[in-house]
C-alpha cells in the first residue's frame, strides 16, 4: 500500500534543526563581532538616520553585544544538545 522510505542518509537526519541552530547561533555572533572589529568594512557611505553628511553607520555596540551573547547561548546550547543526544 504505502511505501516506507529509510531517512538514514538524509543530510543532518533527525538532528537537522539542530545543526540550522548552530550555524544561525554562530553566524549571529560571528557577523556582530566583525561588525565591531571592522566597522567601516567594505560599504558604502550612506546618510544617517538623522539626514546627515552621508558618513558610513558605525555598528551600535550595545545591540552587537547582545546579539554575540545571543548567538553564542545558541551555539552552546546546539552543542550541548548534539553531544548529550
Amino acid at each position: 500500500m504505502g511505501r516506507t522510505f529509510d531517512t538514514g542518509g538524509v543530510l543532518g537526519g533527525p538532528d537537522i534543526i539542530t545543526y540550522l541552530l548552530l550555524a544561525l547561533g554562530g553566524a549571529l555572533a560571528v557577523g556582530n563581532l566583525a561588525a565591531l572589529i571592522n566597522p567601516q568594512g567594505a560599504r558604502r557611505p550612506q546618510p544617517d538616520r538623522s539626514g546627515g553628511n552621508g558618513e558610513a553607520a558605525t555598528p551600535r555596540v550595545g545591540r552587537s553585544v547582545v546579539m554575540i551573547v545571543v548567538g553564542m547561548v545558541i551555539v552552546v546550547w546546539a552543542i550541548a544538545s548534539l553531544i548529550g543526544g
